[in-house]
Protein backbone atom coordinates (compact mmCIF):
# COMPACT_ATOMS: atom_id res chain seq x y z
CA UNK A 1 0.00 0.00 0.00
CA UNK A 2 1.18 3.52 -0.71
CA UNK A 3 1.39 4.75 2.88
CA UNK A 4 4.97 5.97 3.17
CA UNK A 5 5.05 8.92 5.50
CA UNK A 6 2.65 11.31 7.21
CA UNK A 7 1.97 14.67 5.63
CA UNK A 8 0.77 17.90 7.16
CA UNK A 9 -1.40 20.01 4.86
CA UNK A 10 -2.42 23.48 5.94
CA UNK A 11 -5.08 23.12 8.65
CA UNK A 12 -7.52 25.51 6.98
CA UNK A 13 -7.34 23.69 3.62
CA UNK A 14 -7.73 20.31 5.32
CA UNK A 15 -10.82 21.48 7.20
CA UNK A 16 -12.41 22.92 4.05
CA UNK A 17 -11.78 19.69 2.13
CA UNK A 18 -13.48 17.76 4.92
CA UNK A 19 -16.45 20.11 5.29
CA UNK A 20 -17.31 20.61 1.60
CA UNK A 21 -17.97 16.97 0.63
CA UNK A 22 -19.96 16.43 3.84
CA UNK A 23 -21.99 19.56 3.12
CA UNK A 24 -22.72 18.51 -0.49
CA UNK A 25 -23.72 14.95 0.43
CA UNK A 26 -25.93 15.95 3.35
CA UNK A 27 -27.53 18.79 1.38
CA UNK A 28 -28.41 16.44 -1.51
CA UNK A 29 -29.80 13.92 0.95
CA UNK A 30 -31.86 16.59 2.73
CA UNK A 31 -33.24 17.99 -0.54
CA UNK A 32 -34.41 14.52 -1.56
CA UNK A 33 -36.12 13.49 1.67
CA UNK A 34 -39.59 14.12 0.23
CA UNK A 35 -38.91 12.35 -3.04
CA UNK A 36 -40.92 9.19 -3.72
CA UNK A 37 -39.38 5.85 -4.60
CA UNK A 38 -38.04 5.94 -8.14
CA UNK A 39 -36.69 3.63 -10.81
CA UNK A 40 -35.50 0.21 -9.59
CA UNK A 41 -35.88 1.20 -5.93
CA UNK A 42 -39.64 0.78 -6.39
CA UNK A 43 -39.06 -2.96 -6.65
CA UNK A 44 -35.73 -3.43 -4.82
CA UNK A 45 -36.69 -1.31 -1.81
CA UNK A 46 -40.36 -0.28 -1.56
CA UNK A 47 -42.18 -3.38 -2.80
CA UNK A 48 -39.80 -5.83 -1.14
CA UNK A 49 -39.97 -3.98 2.16
CA UNK A 50 -43.76 -3.81 1.86
CA UNK A 51 -43.89 -7.60 1.54
CA UNK A 52 -41.89 -8.17 4.72
CA UNK A 53 -43.80 -5.39 6.48
CA UNK A 54 -47.21 -6.86 5.58
CA UNK A 55 -46.19 -10.48 6.23
CA UNK A 56 -44.49 -9.68 9.56
CA UNK A 57 -41.23 -11.28 8.33
CA UNK A 58 -42.80 -14.74 8.17
CA UNK A 59 -41.05 -15.65 4.93
CA UNK A 60 -37.45 -15.37 3.74
CA UNK A 61 -38.10 -15.57 0.00
CA UNK A 62 -40.15 -13.02 -1.89
CA UNK A 63 -43.07 -13.78 -4.22
CA UNK A 64 -41.99 -14.26 -7.83
CA UNK A 65 -43.48 -10.98 -9.04
CA UNK A 66 -40.93 -8.97 -7.01
CA UNK A 67 -38.19 -11.60 -6.62
CA UNK A 68 -35.23 -10.83 -8.87
CA UNK A 69 -33.08 -13.57 -7.37
CA UNK A 70 -31.19 -11.23 -5.07
CA UNK A 71 -30.94 -11.69 -1.31
CA UNK A 72 -33.25 -9.06 0.17
CA UNK A 73 -31.29 -7.80 3.15
CA UNK A 74 -31.94 -4.17 2.27
CA UNK A 75 -35.68 -4.73 1.94
CA UNK A 76 -35.70 -6.34 5.38
CA UNK A 77 -33.69 -3.45 6.82
CA UNK A 78 -36.16 -0.94 5.41
CA UNK A 79 -39.17 -2.91 6.67
CA UNK A 80 -37.65 -3.12 10.16
CA UNK A 81 -37.21 0.66 10.18
CA UNK A 82 -40.85 1.08 9.15
CA UNK A 83 -41.86 -1.20 12.01
CA UNK A 84 -39.86 0.82 14.48
CA UNK A 85 -40.45 4.38 13.29
CA UNK A 86 -43.49 4.30 10.99
CA UNK A 87 -43.96 3.87 7.28
CA UNK A 88 -43.21 7.15 5.52
CA UNK A 89 -40.92 8.60 2.89
CA UNK A 90 -38.98 10.51 5.55
CA UNK A 91 -38.27 7.36 7.54
CA UNK A 92 -37.30 5.60 4.32
CA UNK A 93 -34.79 8.31 3.42
CA UNK A 94 -33.50 8.34 6.99
CA UNK A 95 -32.42 4.72 6.50
CA UNK A 96 -29.92 6.00 3.93
CA UNK A 97 -28.33 8.64 6.18
CA UNK A 98 -26.18 6.22 8.28
CA UNK A 99 -24.91 4.68 5.03
CA UNK A 100 -24.01 8.11 3.63
CA UNK A 101 -22.09 8.87 6.83
CA UNK A 102 -20.28 5.52 6.56
CA UNK A 103 -19.31 6.34 2.98
CA UNK A 104 -17.98 9.78 3.89
CA UNK A 105 -16.06 8.42 6.87
CA UNK A 106 -14.59 5.66 4.72
CA UNK A 107 -13.58 8.12 1.99
CA UNK A 108 -11.74 10.28 4.51
CA UNK A 109 -9.93 7.16 5.72
CA UNK A 110 -9.01 6.22 2.15
CA UNK A 111 -7.76 9.74 1.44
CA UNK A 112 -5.12 9.32 4.15
CA UNK A 113 -3.57 6.47 2.17
CA UNK A 114 -2.00 8.97 -0.21
CA UNK A 115 1.12 10.58 1.21
CA UNK A 116 0.35 13.82 -0.59
CA UNK A 117 -2.01 16.75 0.10
CA UNK A 118 -3.82 16.15 -3.21
CA UNK A 119 -5.19 12.95 -1.71
CA UNK A 120 -7.46 15.10 0.46
CA UNK A 121 -9.52 15.82 -2.66
CA UNK A 122 -10.58 12.16 -2.99
CA UNK A 123 -13.80 12.49 -0.92
CA UNK A 124 -14.85 15.57 -2.88
CA UNK A 125 -14.21 13.91 -6.25
CA UNK A 126 -16.29 10.88 -5.28
CA UNK A 127 -19.08 12.95 -3.75
CA UNK A 128 -19.62 15.14 -6.83
CA UNK A 129 -19.89 12.04 -9.03
CA UNK A 130 -23.43 12.11 -10.53
CA UNK A 131 -24.00 8.39 -9.94
CA UNK A 132 -23.13 8.78 -6.27
CA UNK A 133 -25.39 11.82 -5.82
CA UNK A 134 -28.17 10.21 -7.85
CA UNK A 135 -28.11 7.11 -5.67
CA UNK A 136 -27.95 8.80 -2.26
CA UNK A 137 -30.98 10.86 -3.25
CA UNK A 138 -32.89 7.58 -3.64
CA UNK A 139 -33.66 4.84 -1.14
CA UNK A 140 -31.23 2.53 -2.86
CA UNK A 141 -29.53 -0.72 -1.80
CA UNK A 142 -26.54 0.34 -3.91
CA UNK A 143 -25.74 3.00 -1.31
CA UNK A 144 -25.32 0.18 1.20
CA UNK A 145 -23.25 -1.78 -1.32
CA UNK A 146 -20.87 1.16 -1.83
CA UNK A 147 -20.57 1.81 1.92
CA UNK A 148 -19.64 -1.78 2.76
CA UNK A 149 -17.36 -2.07 -0.26
CA UNK A 150 -15.39 1.00 0.86
CA UNK A 151 -14.98 -0.39 4.36
CA UNK A 152 -14.11 -3.79 2.91
CA UNK A 153 -11.30 -2.12 0.98
CA UNK A 154 -10.12 -0.53 4.21
CA UNK A 155 -10.18 -3.98 5.78
CA UNK A 156 -7.84 -5.22 3.04
CA UNK A 157 -5.57 -2.17 3.07
CA UNK A 158 -5.34 -1.94 6.85
CA UNK A 159 -5.15 -5.74 7.25
CA UNK A 160 -8.18 -5.86 9.54
CA UNK A 161 -9.58 -9.34 9.04
CA UNK A 162 -12.55 -8.74 11.36
CA UNK A 163 -13.66 -5.66 9.43
CA UNK A 164 -13.26 -7.52 6.15
CA UNK A 165 -15.30 -10.45 7.45
CA UNK A 166 -18.14 -8.18 8.60
CA UNK A 167 -18.27 -6.16 5.38
CA UNK A 168 -18.21 -9.33 3.27
CA UNK A 169 -21.22 -10.72 5.13
CA UNK A 170 -23.13 -7.45 4.76
CA UNK A 171 -22.34 -7.29 1.04
CA UNK A 172 -23.46 -10.89 0.55
CA UNK A 173 -26.93 -10.23 1.99
CA UNK A 174 -27.59 -7.10 -0.10
CA UNK A 175 -27.63 -8.44 -3.66
CA UNK A 176 -25.95 -10.68 -6.18
CA UNK A 177 -23.74 -7.73 -7.10
CA UNK A 178 -22.85 -7.46 -3.43
CA UNK A 179 -21.60 -11.04 -3.71
CA UNK A 180 -19.59 -9.99 -6.76
CA UNK A 181 -18.08 -7.18 -4.70
CA UNK A 182 -16.93 -9.78 -2.16
CA UNK A 183 -15.15 -11.62 -4.98
CA UNK A 184 -13.45 -8.34 -5.94
CA UNK A 185 -12.25 -7.83 -2.37
CA UNK A 186 -10.95 -11.40 -2.21
CA UNK A 187 -8.85 -11.15 -5.38
CA UNK A 188 -7.68 -7.66 -4.46
CA UNK A 189 -6.38 -9.00 -1.17
CA UNK A 190 -4.62 -11.85 -2.95
CA UNK A 191 -2.67 -9.66 -5.35
CA UNK A 192 -1.78 -6.79 -3.02
CA UNK A 193 0.08 -8.74 -0.37
CA UNK A 194 3.74 -7.80 -0.11
CA UNK A 195 6.64 -10.09 -1.06
CA UNK A 196 4.51 -11.95 -3.60
CA UNK A 197 3.05 -14.21 -0.93
CA UNK A 198 0.05 -14.62 -3.19
CA UNK A 199 2.02 -17.26 -5.10
CA UNK A 200 2.08 -19.53 -2.05
CA UNK A 201 -0.87 -21.92 -1.43
CA UNK A 202 -0.74 -21.18 2.31
CA UNK A 203 -1.39 -17.53 1.60
CA UNK A 204 -4.44 -18.42 -0.48
CA UNK A 205 -5.83 -20.37 2.46
CA UNK A 206 -5.13 -17.59 4.96
CA UNK A 207 -6.63 -14.98 2.64
CA UNK A 208 -9.77 -17.04 2.26
CA UNK A 209 -10.60 -17.18 5.98
CA UNK A 210 -12.32 -13.74 6.30
CA UNK A 211 -14.52 -14.58 3.31
CA UNK A 212 -15.70 -18.03 4.39
CA UNK A 213 -18.80 -16.86 6.35
CA UNK A 214 -19.92 -14.65 3.45
CA UNK A 215 -19.27 -17.42 0.95
CA UNK A 216 -21.23 -19.96 2.97
CA UNK A 217 -24.07 -17.50 3.44
CA UNK A 218 -24.19 -16.76 -0.29
CA UNK A 219 -24.12 -20.44 -1.23
CA UNK A 220 -26.81 -21.24 1.33
CA UNK A 221 -29.12 -18.52 -0.02
CA UNK A 222 -28.57 -19.40 -3.68
CA UNK A 223 -28.96 -23.11 -2.98
CA UNK A 224 -32.12 -22.64 -0.95
CA UNK A 225 -33.57 -20.26 -3.53
CA UNK A 226 -32.85 -22.69 -6.37
CA UNK A 227 -34.31 -25.59 -4.36
CA UNK A 228 -37.45 -23.70 -3.33
CA UNK A 229 -38.18 -21.99 -6.64
CA UNK A 230 -36.26 -23.97 -9.28
CA UNK A 231 -34.78 -20.80 -10.78
CA UNK A 232 -31.98 -18.29 -10.17
CA UNK A 233 -31.96 -14.68 -11.32
CA UNK A 234 -35.16 -14.71 -13.37
CA UNK A 235 -37.99 -17.00 -14.46
CA UNK A 236 -40.28 -17.38 -17.47
CA UNK A 237 -42.89 -14.91 -16.14
CA UNK A 238 -40.37 -12.47 -14.66
CA UNK A 239 -41.04 -8.78 -15.45
CA UNK A 240 -37.32 -8.33 -16.20
CA UNK A 241 -36.77 -11.55 -18.16
CA UNK A 242 -36.08 -9.58 -21.36
CA UNK A 243 -33.05 -7.97 -19.71
CA UNK A 244 -31.45 -11.39 -19.25
CA UNK A 245 -31.70 -12.54 -22.85
CA UNK A 246 -28.27 -13.70 -24.01
CA UNK A 247 -27.12 -11.68 -27.02
CA UNK A 248 -25.08 -12.78 -30.02
CA UNK A 249 -21.78 -11.42 -31.29
CA UNK A 250 -23.33 -8.22 -32.67
CA UNK A 251 -25.14 -7.71 -29.38
CA UNK A 252 -21.91 -8.17 -27.44
CA UNK A 253 -20.20 -5.55 -29.60
CA UNK A 254 -23.08 -3.15 -28.98
CA UNK A 255 -22.97 -3.88 -25.25
CA UNK A 256 -19.24 -3.19 -25.29
CA UNK A 257 -19.94 0.31 -26.59
CA UNK A 258 -22.67 0.74 -23.98
CA UNK A 259 -20.21 -0.26 -21.24
CA UNK A 260 -17.67 2.27 -22.54
CA UNK A 261 -20.41 4.90 -22.56
CA UNK A 262 -21.42 4.06 -18.99
CA UNK A 263 -17.80 4.43 -17.89
CA UNK A 264 -17.36 7.80 -19.61
CA UNK A 265 -20.89 9.14 -19.08
CA UNK A 266 -22.00 12.10 -16.96
CA UNK A 267 -18.74 14.01 -17.08
CA UNK A 268 -16.54 11.04 -16.20
CA UNK A 269 -15.04 11.21 -19.69
CA UNK A 270 -12.62 13.87 -18.41
CA UNK A 271 -11.43 11.55 -15.63
CA UNK A 272 -11.09 8.63 -18.06
CA UNK A 273 -9.05 10.64 -20.58
CA UNK A 274 -6.74 11.99 -17.87
CA UNK A 275 -6.28 8.49 -16.46
CA UNK A 276 -5.36 7.09 -19.89
CA UNK A 277 -2.90 9.94 -20.45
CA UNK A 278 -1.24 9.54 -17.06
CA UNK A 279 -1.13 5.75 -17.51
CA UNK A 280 0.62 6.20 -20.87
CA UNK A 281 3.19 8.55 -19.33
CA UNK A 282 3.81 6.11 -16.44
CA UNK A 283 3.29 2.83 -18.27
CA UNK A 284 6.33 1.14 -16.74
CA UNK A 285 5.26 2.20 -13.26
CA UNK A 286 1.72 0.77 -13.45
CA UNK A 287 2.86 -2.37 -11.61
CA UNK A 288 3.72 -0.27 -8.60
CA UNK A 289 0.34 1.43 -8.51
CA UNK A 290 -1.55 -0.50 -5.80
CA UNK A 291 -4.92 0.39 -7.30
CA UNK A 292 -4.19 -0.83 -10.81
CA UNK A 293 -5.14 -4.42 -9.84
CA UNK A 294 -8.34 -3.12 -8.23
CA UNK A 295 -9.39 -1.36 -11.46
CA UNK A 296 -8.66 -4.48 -13.51
CA UNK A 297 -10.44 -6.85 -11.10
CA UNK A 298 -13.58 -4.72 -10.73
CA UNK A 299 -13.84 -4.31 -14.50
CA UNK A 300 -13.26 -7.99 -15.25
CA UNK A 301 -15.92 -9.00 -12.73
CA UNK A 302 -18.42 -6.64 -14.38
CA UNK A 303 -17.66 -7.36 -18.06
CA UNK A 304 -19.40 -10.77 -18.45
CA UNK A 305 -22.92 -9.69 -17.49
CA UNK A 306 -22.55 -6.34 -19.25
CA UNK A 307 -21.57 -8.03 -22.51
CA UNK A 308 -23.67 -11.20 -22.45
CA UNK A 309 -27.11 -9.94 -21.46
CA UNK A 310 -29.47 -7.63 -23.28
CA UNK A 311 -30.37 -5.12 -20.59
CA UNK A 312 -28.04 -5.43 -17.60
CA UNK A 313 -26.11 -2.20 -18.03
CA UNK A 314 -27.09 0.35 -15.38
CA UNK A 315 -24.56 2.95 -14.26
CA UNK A 316 -25.02 2.01 -10.60
CA UNK A 317 -23.69 -1.49 -11.31
CA UNK A 318 -20.30 0.16 -11.83
CA UNK A 319 -20.07 1.98 -8.49
CA UNK A 320 -17.20 -0.22 -7.20
CA UNK A 321 -15.38 0.30 -10.49
CA UNK A 322 -15.89 4.08 -10.33
CA UNK A 323 -14.38 4.12 -6.84
CA UNK A 324 -11.43 2.01 -8.02
CA UNK A 325 -10.93 4.38 -10.96
CA UNK A 326 -10.87 7.40 -8.64
CA UNK A 327 -8.27 5.76 -6.40
CA UNK A 328 -6.17 4.69 -9.40
CA UNK A 329 -6.30 8.20 -10.88
CA UNK A 330 -5.20 9.86 -7.66
CA UNK A 331 -2.24 7.54 -7.30
CA UNK A 332 -1.24 8.19 -10.93
CA UNK A 333 -1.54 11.94 -10.47
CA UNK A 334 0.43 11.99 -7.24
CA UNK A 335 3.21 9.74 -8.57
CA UNK A 336 3.59 11.69 -11.83
CA UNK A 337 6.54 14.01 -12.40
CA UNK A 338 4.27 16.91 -13.30
CA UNK A 339 4.61 20.18 -11.43
CA UNK A 340 2.27 20.70 -8.53
CA UNK A 341 0.54 23.58 -10.33
CA UNK A 342 -0.12 21.38 -13.38
CA UNK A 343 -1.46 18.58 -11.17
CA UNK A 344 -3.81 21.04 -9.48
CA UNK A 345 -5.08 22.35 -12.83
CA UNK A 346 -5.72 18.81 -14.11
CA UNK A 347 -7.58 17.89 -10.93
CA UNK A 348 -9.61 21.11 -11.02
CA UNK A 349 -10.69 20.59 -14.65
CA UNK A 350 -11.68 16.98 -13.95
CA UNK A 351 -13.75 18.02 -10.95
CA UNK A 352 -15.52 20.70 -12.98
CA UNK A 353 -16.22 18.21 -15.77
CA UNK A 354 -17.51 15.56 -13.40
CA UNK A 355 -19.67 18.06 -11.52
CA UNK A 356 -21.19 19.18 -14.83
CA UNK A 357 -22.41 15.60 -15.36
CA UNK A 358 -25.04 16.16 -12.69
CA UNK A 359 -26.88 18.39 -15.17
CA UNK A 360 -26.50 16.37 -18.38
CA UNK A 361 -29.83 15.68 -20.08
CA UNK A 362 -29.78 13.93 -23.45
CA UNK A 363 -32.17 14.76 -26.29
CA UNK A 364 -35.52 12.96 -26.47
CA UNK A 365 -35.18 9.42 -27.80
CA UNK A 366 -31.82 8.67 -26.12
CA UNK A 367 -32.28 6.33 -23.16
CA UNK A 368 -30.68 7.77 -20.05
CA UNK A 369 -29.85 6.25 -16.66
CA UNK A 370 -32.14 8.56 -14.74
CA UNK A 371 -31.45 6.95 -11.35
CA UNK A 372 -27.78 7.80 -11.83
CA UNK A 373 -28.04 11.57 -11.82
CA UNK A 374 -29.85 14.23 -9.80
CA UNK A 375 -31.12 15.52 -13.17
CA UNK A 376 -34.23 13.37 -12.60
CA UNK A 377 -35.35 15.53 -9.66
CA UNK A 378 -37.68 17.87 -11.65
CA UNK A 379 -39.72 14.80 -12.59
CA UNK A 380 -41.20 14.57 -9.10
CA UNK A 381 -42.74 18.05 -9.08
CA UNK A 382 -44.21 17.60 -12.56
CA UNK A 383 -45.48 14.13 -11.68
CA UNK A 384 -47.29 15.61 -8.69
CA UNK A 385 -48.90 18.23 -10.94
CA UNK A 386 -50.12 15.54 -13.34
CA UNK A 387 -51.67 13.51 -10.50
CA UNK A 388 -53.30 16.60 -8.99
CA UNK A 389 -54.74 17.56 -12.37
CA UNK A 390 -56.20 14.10 -12.92
CA UNK A 391 -57.70 14.08 -9.42
CA UNK A 392 -59.24 17.55 -9.90
CA UNK A 393 -60.72 16.53 -13.25
CA UNK A 394 -62.09 13.30 -11.82
CA UNK A 395 -60.11 11.21 -14.30
CA UNK A 396 -59.30 7.74 -12.90
CA UNK A 397 -55.59 7.00 -12.94
CA UNK A 398 -56.31 3.54 -14.34
CA UNK A 399 -57.53 5.17 -17.57
CA UNK A 400 -54.09 6.73 -18.05
CA UNK A 401 -51.39 4.66 -19.73
CA UNK A 402 -47.72 5.07 -18.97
CA UNK A 403 -44.45 3.16 -18.80
CA UNK A 404 -41.72 2.35 -16.27
CA UNK A 405 -41.21 3.72 -13.66
CA UNK A 406 -44.78 4.96 -13.16
CA UNK A 407 -46.94 1.86 -13.66
CA UNK A 408 -48.85 0.53 -10.66
CA UNK A 409 -50.27 1.78 -7.35
CA UNK A 410 -49.11 5.17 -6.13
CA UNK A 411 -48.45 3.64 -2.71
CA UNK A 412 -45.43 1.80 -4.09
CA UNK A 413 -43.83 5.18 -4.70
CA UNK A 414 -45.41 7.61 -2.23
CA UNK A 415 -46.33 5.36 0.73
CA UNK A 416 -49.62 7.27 0.85
CA UNK A 417 -52.04 4.35 0.95
CA UNK A 418 -53.39 4.99 -2.55
CA UNK A 419 -53.89 1.72 -4.43
CA UNK A 420 -54.86 3.34 -7.71
CA UNK A 421 -52.20 4.06 -10.28
CA UNK A 422 -51.27 4.34 -13.94
CA UNK A 423 -51.89 1.45 -16.31
CA UNK A 424 -49.39 -0.12 -18.73
CA UNK A 425 -49.14 1.73 -22.03
CA UNK A 426 -51.64 0.52 -24.62
CA UNK A 427 -52.43 3.21 -27.18
CA UNK A 428 -55.42 1.23 -28.45
CA UNK A 429 -57.04 1.08 -24.99
CA UNK A 430 -55.76 4.06 -22.99
CA UNK A 431 -57.93 7.19 -22.92
CA UNK A 432 -54.99 9.24 -21.70
CA UNK A 433 -51.22 8.78 -21.72
CA UNK A 434 -48.78 10.16 -19.17
CA UNK A 435 -45.48 10.87 -20.93
CA UNK A 436 -42.26 12.02 -19.28
CA UNK A 437 -38.71 12.50 -20.49
CA UNK A 438 -37.50 10.16 -17.73
CA UNK A 439 -39.41 7.25 -19.27
CA UNK A 440 -37.10 5.28 -21.57
CA UNK A 441 -39.69 2.71 -22.67
CA UNK A 442 -41.64 4.89 -25.10
CA UNK A 443 -40.65 3.68 -28.57
CA UNK A 444 -39.91 6.10 -31.41
CA UNK A 445 -43.22 5.01 -32.96
CA UNK A 446 -45.14 5.69 -29.74
CA UNK A 447 -43.64 9.18 -29.44
CA UNK A 448 -44.34 9.97 -33.07
CA UNK A 449 -47.99 8.91 -32.76
CA UNK A 450 -48.51 10.76 -29.49
CA UNK A 451 -46.94 14.01 -30.62
CA UNK A 452 -48.59 14.00 -34.04
CA UNK A 453 -52.05 12.55 -33.38
CA UNK A 454 -52.93 12.82 -29.69
CA UNK A 455 -54.01 16.03 -27.92
CA UNK A 456 -51.83 17.42 -25.09
CA UNK A 457 -54.08 18.53 -22.23
CA UNK A 458 -51.27 19.35 -19.80
CA UNK A 459 -47.70 20.25 -20.82
CA UNK A 460 -44.92 20.92 -18.33
CA UNK A 461 -41.23 21.67 -18.77
CA UNK A 462 -38.53 22.07 -16.17
CA UNK A 463 -34.71 21.89 -16.26
CA UNK A 464 -34.57 20.13 -19.62
CA UNK A 465 -37.34 17.63 -18.79
CA UNK A 466 -40.71 17.50 -20.51
CA UNK A 467 -43.90 16.02 -19.08
CA UNK A 468 -47.10 15.81 -21.11
CA UNK A 469 -50.53 14.36 -20.41
CA UNK A 470 -52.03 13.32 -23.76
CA UNK A 471 -55.69 12.62 -24.54
CA UNK A 472 -56.80 10.21 -27.23
CA UNK A 473 -58.08 12.10 -30.30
Amino acid sequence: MPIKQPFNPKPTAAIVLQVVPVFIAILVWLRSCRHPFFWDTIQLASRQAQWYYDQHFKYLLLPDVIDSGHPSGFGMYLALCWRGFGQSLLVSHLTILPLVILILWGLFRLSKIFSHPLGLFLPLLVVIDPVFLGQISLISPDVALLAFFIWGLLGVIEKRAGLLLLCSILLAIISLRGMMAVVVLYFFQLVTVENRNWRKPAHWLRSTLPFIPAGLLALAFLGYHAWAKSWVGFHADSPWRESFKVVGVNGMVKNGFVLAWRIADYGRVFLVLATFWLSYKQFKALKSNPFFPLVVITLLIQIPHFLLFQGVSAHRYLLPFYLALHLFFFQLLIQSQLKTKVKSIILGLIMLGLASGNFWVYPSGIAQGWDSTPAHWPHFAMRKQVINYLDQQGIPLESVGSTFPEIGPLHWRDLNGRRDGFSPLDLAQNEYVYYSGVMNDFSDGDRKLLFEKWTPVLSLKKAGLTTILFKKP
